[in-house]
């Protein structure tokens, strides 16, 4: 009687498991469906996005690009769906700091250089500086001179980085001073790094004052610690401004370096798109957003349904046109 039993409820196991089976490895598309009260707006007024149908998740991109959108908007981050992987946009880098003495008459024994490399290997150690190819770019740059008092900022101007677009460039600060008397330094702030694309009305910021990576520093003076240690003496003091000063006594002729981490030039940032239903959520019926200025814009709504064993992705494209009130 069990043996019949068993024999009996087989097939119906194999059957719901291969039922089951069909309904866990599959993924369903996504149903999600937007739609507009109409296609044109003005500046400044509610768009509202309204959605129907089911999906894990869905995300919006509006279409705008980086820009300003003035006292109500403030800045704009780019939101392109073309534009989601985007890290690299050949442009017009510019390069700018300020550059102030720190000591009356440096020009008579003293001077700062501004250097480029595109094969240091990071090793920062004068060994590994004089291993790399440096190409001295100081001539792009305005500097204090003989007759700049100290402690008055010199800015450098914008300086032109767009030939070296897609590929890793190192920057560095280069301080040299003759032996003779003390070897005061300089100090370098605001410095900035940005690229100004075609597609986006402000330019990203690769790089700020505070932000900016050091690879490091190095002397060619070394000293020793009590506990015998060896390291470079005299460094550049590093945060958000760069200070460099040799040996007070100026016994000796005196080489300080400081390094940036590499960087790309033509870099820039990602457009994002808004997550406005993660799998936990329900669909919502409708998404506000604001224009702050005229156009005609591509928005997209991506729509997903992901399991264990894959994702289906739905993309639906909408034109808007923002007009002046």
């Amino acid at each position: 009687m069990k043996r019949n039993i068993i024999r009996n409820l087989f097939p119906a196991l194999v059957t719901a498991l291969v039922v089951v089976s069909c309904q866990v490895d599959s993924v369903t598309e996504s149903t999600v469906v937007t739609r507009l009260e109409k296609n044109v707006y003005e500046v400044g007024e509610n768009v509202r996005f309204h959605f129907s149908g089911e999906a894990d998740f869905v995300t919006i991109f509006t279409g705008v690009d980086n820009y300003n959108g003035g006292t109500m908007g403030g800045t704009i981050k780019g939101s392109r769906y073309i534009y989601r992987n985007r890290g690299r946009e050949n442009g017009s880098p510019v390069l700018s700091f300020n550059c102030k003495k720190d000591g009356d008459n440096l020009e008579e024994y003293a001077e700062i250089k501004l250097l480029l490399s595109t094969d240091f290997d990071g090793d920062i150690t004068m060994e590994g500086i004089k291993r790399a190819t440096w190409l001295d770019i100081s001539e792009k740059a305005k500097w204090p001179v003989e007759g700049t008092k100290k402690g008055v900022n010199v800015n450098s101007g914008a300086i032109d980085l767009s030939e070296w677009n897609g590929r890793d460039i190192y920057l560095a600060f280069r301080y040299t001073a003759k032996k003779g008397q003390k070897q005061e330094g300089y100090t370098i702030s605001s410095f900035n790094l940005n690229n100004t694309v075609e597609t986006d009305a402000l330019p990203y910021t690769i790089w700020t004052n505070a932000s900016f990576a050091k690879c490091g520093t190095t002397t060619n003076k070394l000293q020793e610690d009590q506990t015998g240690a060896i390291f470079p003496a005299y460094q550049w003091t590093l945060g958000t401004s760069l200070t460099c000063a040799g040996m007070p006594d100026g016994k000796e002729d005196f080489e300080s370096w400081v390094i940036t981490s590499p960087v790309d030039p033509s870099q820039v940032i990602p457009d994002y798109g808004t997550l406005i239903k993660s799998y936990s959520e329900v669909v919502p019926g409708f998404y506000d957003y604001t224009y702050y200025k005229p156009g005609k814009f591509t928005v997209t709504v991506v729509s997903r349904n992901a399991t264990a064993f894959g994702t289906e992705e739905s993309v639906q494209n909408i034109e808007i046109e923002i007009v002046e009130k």
